[in-house]
Formats: C-alpha cells, sequence, structure tokens
C-alpha cells in the first residue's frame, strides 16, 4: 500500500480532530462535574447558614436543643439528596459523554476511510491490506519441498 504525503498528511489531521474532539468532551464532562459539586456546597452551606441563624435566633436553651436534634435529620435528607443528585448527574454525565463520543468516533472513523480510500484508488481496504501483507502470508503456509514462492505483491 503506497500513501502519498498528502495523505498521510490528511490521516494526521482526521487523527488530530478526533483527539481534540475528544479533549473537548472530557473538559465538558469535567465542567459539568464541577457545576454539581458547586450545587451541592451551595446546597450545604445554605443549610448550614439556616442553622446557625436558627441558633443565633434561640432565646434559651430548650430552643437551643430543639433546633441541634432537628439538625440531625436535616443533615440525613440534605445527604440523601445529595446522594440523588450524585447518581442523576453520574448518569446524565456518562450518557451525554458516551453519545457525544460514539459520534466523534463515527465521524473519525468515515473521514479516516475516505482519506484512505482516495490513496487506494478506491479499492477496498481488504484489498489493499491482502496486498500489503502478501511477502508474509507464506509463512503461515506448511512447508514444503524447500523451495519458496517468489512474491506476487506489485511494487509502486
Amino acid at each position: 500500500m503506497y500513501l502519498d504525503p498528502q495523505s498521510t498528511l490528511t490521516l494526521f489531521k482526521v487523527n488530530l480532530q478526533l483527539y481534540f474532539r475528544l479533549c473537548d468532551l472530557t473538559r465538558e464532562s469535567a465542567l459539568r462535574w464541577s457545576e454539581a459539586g458547586n450545587r451541592a456546597v451551595n446546597s450545604c452551606t445554605s443549610e448550614l447558614e439556616s442553622a446557625a441563624t436558627r441558633m443565633l435566633d434561640a432565646s434559651d436553651w430548650q430552643s437551643l436543643n430543639g433546633i441541634a436534634a432537628d439538625l440531625y435529620w436535616k443533615a440525613l435528607q440534605l445527604q440523601t439528596d445529595v446522594i440523588q443528585q450524585v447518581a442523576e448527574t453520574s448518569l446524565a454525565n456518562q450518557s451525554t459523554f458516551s453519545n457525544a463520543a460514539q459520534e466523534a468516533i463515527s465521524t473519525w472513523q468515515k473521514e479516516a476511510a475516505s482519506t484512505l480510500k482516495e490513496t487506494t484508488g478506491a479499492m477496498p481496504i481488504s484489498t489493499t491490506l491482502q496486498d500489503y501483507f502478501q511477502d508474509y502470508l507464506h509463512l503461515l503456509a506448511p512447508k514444503e519441498t524447500g523451495t519458496r514462492k517468489a512474491s506476487t505483491r506489485k511494487m509502486h
């Protein structure tokens, strides 16, 4: 198989485009996780501020004790909500990333195949690989009387 310099450059660019697309997908996924983390921290912070404000507004020890007892259940509910949000975020991020990565790889395959097709003169890739490996196929054949067949491969 002969690849001219323009075709190898085109293949390099196709591979580089795939690399950049996958980097973008990774960055977008990281940003979604960062946003989810920020939402969780903001939720916890607002709950802590609310509890601190209620404690400051308490007029006696008994009401302060009631607020402290209520904090346990609020924290448990908040943690349950956070776990649910993490699960939802995980599913959404994985689904989005998986679909976009599948699309990027499909586009890469089409572009790379198109470039190889142009390079090999519209021959199917299986024929091109068969021609390329022709010199090595004799190694798989059983040994005969010590003579080796000459290669039928055309030199380009």
